[in-house]
């Protein structure tokens, strides 16, 4: 179960913006503090949501950036949300900047070209993820990194 957690969380990383590749990790921290960040995640497991409020508090502890948690009942309605605001041609400042997905909804989101590829294996912490353990792929589908 750790593992489908952890791997679900790698792939809620998915919705980062453009502008995080191109910038350095020490960049991103600098400018960090006091940003929300409005992480969508399904919400009927009471453990997980105690985890994410932990989360939360961690981030906001530590790095000053305001994690906010929207509990899902259904992950594809922030799909929806996020196909909606993409067709009306928003590109930046969404209203979903991290999703946990299921292999289901990552499948469509990379199918219609909405997710960044090749900047998980940037962040800092990618070093201790095992990759003999099936974390590039999602429903058996490639995430090139993302």
């Amino acid at each position: 179960m750790r593992r489908v957690r952890f791997c679900a969380f790698l792939t809620s990383l998915l919705l980062a913006t453009s502008a995080f590749a191109a910038e350095s990790w020490q960049s991103i921290q600098q400018q960090a503090p006091g940003q929300p960040v409005w992480f969508n995640a399904w919400g009927g497991d009471e453990a997980v949501n105690r985890y994410l409020d932990w989360v939360s508090g961690e981030m906001k502890t530590h790095y000053a950036v305001n994690l906010k948690i929207v509990h899902l009942a259904d992950a594809a309605d922030a799909v929806k949300r996020i196909q909606t605001e993409h067709a009306a041609g928003r590109s930046s400042n969404g209203s979903v900047d991290l999703l946990w997905v299921n292999g289901e909804n990552f499948r469509n989101l990379k199918a219609a070209n909405l997710l960044l590829t090749g900047w998980a294996q940037t962040l800092p912490n990618w070093r201790y993820v095992d990759t003999r353990k099936p974390v590039t792929e999602d429903f058996a589908i490639p995430t090139d990194g993302a």
